[in-house]
């Protein structure tokens, strides 16, 4: 739940504000919208430019409030600024129609508060001034465009199952920038240095888990529920970690009871490797972050020799894992070398 300071001031009954000279038009909100937003509580104030602040959630507070125009522009503004969120405009439940754009002889399948309102791929943007203009058309929802983002979210459909799942697996999941939704919650990280992640769920694949990475979005945070419920961060002020090393090998593997088709005795490309290379050493814990770093080089590295793989690419990828775990540059530098020296490259 996110919202800015006061706003422009409200009629009695309005959840809008009226037009102003700077263009900041509204919104007159339909009866079905009012009572959407009834069911939800009013946003908090945002009372420090860049600072986001929780007052309740809405699942606990019945008597509910509007979700405002000037709310979601706040929304949208700080997901930018704060996150280095892509956005774009989807659907809003409380209107009389879906105002998603579907393709000719494929109407709404009924879903509504999540289908974008144009291209999104093509719309998402960074730039505050141009969501607040496709935020004049009438009420919206927000999306993330995760790829353009950098973003790798993990869309829980059942509360819970995500750190089930890590526990299964002797795994705790950080602490990261997390919005809770009408059926679970979505999990932000960082995407991981290399090719970004996709929408494959990999070995969560069957436990109630979706994933959301390159070629996905999600629906913001401020964003209302076609069941009322607002899409609410658990605490604004949490950043967004990186991606732990354990999630992008599990990511990266085969769902349970699968081979991956065409795997010889090395199994997988050459990025799935490197990645699966980069994810140790992201998951490395103190001690052992420098000798993780060259083992990977050398895995690296053997690929470098077999052609299977660029240098530049791969020394980038390894650069960025070593600082991503707290080395420094000069010894993620030595590490990265003399592991290629070692395979004489």
């Amino acid at each position: 739940m996110i919202t800015p300071g006061p706003g422009p001031a409200l009629a009695p009954g309005r959840t809008h504000p009226e037009p102003s000279s700077a263009a900041t038009a509204s919104h007159p909100t339909s009866a079905p919208a009012q009572a959407t937003a009834s069911r939800s509580s009013a946003l908090p104030a945002c009372n420090k430019p860049g600072t986001w602040r929780t007052m309740h959630d809405p699942r606990r507070s019945p008597e509910g409030g509007t979700v405002r125009w000037a709310d979601t522009v706040m929304c949208a503004t700080r997901l930018q600024q704060l996150q280095g969120a892509f956005v774009f405009t989807v659907d809003h439940p409380g209107l009389p129609r879906c105002a998603g754009a579907h393709r000719p002889g494929q109407p709404c399948d009924g879903t509504r508060g999540k289908h974008p309102y144009g291209r999104w791929t093509r719309d998402s943007t960074n730039d505050p001034d141009a969501i607040r203009a496709a935020l004049t058309r009438g009420p919206r929802n927000l999306g993330i465009d995760c790829g353009k983002s950098g973003l790798l979210v993990i869309d829980e459909d059942a509360s819970g199952a995500f750190d089930h799942y890590a526990e299964s697996i002797g795994r705790v999941v950080p602490v990261t920038f997390t919005v809770t939704t009408a059926k679970g919650r979505h999990v932000y990280f960082r995407q991981p240095p290399g090719t970004p992640l996709g929408n494959s769920t990999g070995a969560l694949s069957g436990r109630g888990i979706d994933v959301r990475g390159r070629g996905g979005y999600v629906v913001g945070p401020g964003s209302i529920h076609q069941t009322g419920v607002i899409y609410t961060p658990v605490d604004v002020t949490t950043a967004i970690a990186p991606a732990p090393g354990w999630l992008v090998h599990a990511l990266g593997a085969a769902p349970a009871g699968r081979s991956r088709p065409g795997s010889g005795t090395r199994h997988g490309s050459a990025q799935g490797r490197l990645r699966g290379a980069v994810a140790a050493v992201l998951d490395a814990q103190p001690g052992e972050r420098n000798n993780l770093l060259h083992w990977a080089s050398c895995r690296a590295a053997e690929m470098i020799a077999a052609r299977e793989l660029d240098r530049a690419t791969a020394v980038g990828v390894l650069t960025e894992a070593g600082k991503a775990v707290g080395l420094g540059p000069g010894e993620v530098q030595a590490t990265i070398a003399s592991a290629l020296r070692a395979a004489a490259l």
